[in-house]
């Protein structure tokens, strides 16, 4: 979800896929990096207007994981993200339409992801919400960017874990 700075905001679901790898320097700590491709966005309406942001990123979580217990790890880190493409749809109730918004976003974003993943066998089930840091538009010379969204994205995914 991307907190687009409109108030009543909500989360547009998406999908997230790609890879991560980790090297546990201990039986309580390890490190985990990846690359994700990452389908954010929010939907928000007001009287017969609708919209909807939809931003694709490829992200690269670095985690600091914490093992508490036998297979639950929490985690703590940064992620630097990359813009591929940005879009609003919208929907006035007479007409529809479909505008490309890329050049009014910043391409940068970063956030601090936090969470928590349960390991079954070779399974791993895991929860995990990013915490924008960036602002997503682009702010003009002059205007105040008190309304200057940021990603805030919850992320549930599944799994599978091997050894190389």
């Amino acid at each position: 979800m991307a907190t687009t700075g409109e108030d009543d905001a909500k989360m547009k679901p998406g999908a997230v896929a790609g890879v991560e790898a980790e090297y546990r320097a201990s039986n309580l700590i390890g490190v985990s990096a990846g690359v994700l491709y990452s389908m954010q966005g929010a939907k928000w309406s007001e009287g017969g207007y609708t919209s909807k942001v939809c931003a694709d990123y490829i992200n690269i979580p670095i985690l600091a994981n914490f093992y508490v217990w036998k297979g639950l790890a929490l985690s703590v880190g940064v992620q630097p993200g990359f813009m591929v493409s940005a879009k609003n749809k919208w929907d006035d109730g007479d007409r529809d339409g479909d505008v490309d918004i890329k050049d009014g976003c910043e391409s940068f974003d970063f956030s601090i992801p936090v969470g928590a993943s349960y390991e079954w066998d070779d399974f791993v089930l895991g929860v995990r919400y990013n915490i924008g840091v960036t602002d997503m538009y682009k702010v003009e010379e002059g205007v105040e960017d008190d309304d200057n969204g940021k990603n805030g994205v919850l992320a549930i995914t599944l799994g599978y874990k091997f050894a190389l």
